[in-house]
């Protein structure tokens, strides 16, 4: 074997371990800057079975990949909606049972979770849900003024 065939050969086996470390670096290091950067549920502090919430991911690199919504490990149904101007897609959501919930964002293997507290559905039914959770979802108003009806 010549000597500029062996020095080709050298060079080349060169170029591929850098290139397998460099891979191996890349997908070992921390996501310092991961897909799904935040995850907010709508209803302030507040929730309650059978009231529906908007879930929210932020999206900080790629907006154009699927995100996928998870409560304790179950995907949740429906087509997230991608909002490329905002960088987020968002999920509605209700809960159908009380206790912690842990909610996931998941995009590309990257996820970013929340846990929320589901209480029982309001006394007042889907009303007790309101709009803007004036009732039992936000701050509660009505619920702490008739604490005798609503429970």
């Amino acid at each position: 074997m010549s000597e500029r065939n062996a020095r080709a050969r050298r060079v080349g086996l060169g170029v591929t371990s850098f290139g397998a470390l460099a891979g191996t670096l890349i997908l070992a290091a921390p996501q310092a800057a991961a897909w799904p950067t935040d995850l907010t549920v709508s209803g302030g502090n507040s929730h309650n079975v059978g009231c529906s919430y908007t879930l929210t991911a932020s999206l900080s690199v790629d907006v154009l990949l699927p995100v996928s919504f998870y409560d304790n490990g179950t995907e949740i149904s429906g087509s997230p909606v991608s909002h490329l101007l905002r960088s987020s897609a968002s999920l509605n959501w209700t809960p159908s049972t009380t206790g912690a919930h842990t909610l996931t964002a998941t995009q590309d293997l990257i996820s970013k979770s929340i846990t929320v507290q589901v209480d029982p559905a309001s006394s007042f039914g889907s009303f007790g849900c309101g709009p803007s959770g004036i009732l039992n979802g936000g701050s509660g108003i009505l619920n702490n003024l008739l604490p005798s009806i609503s429970g």
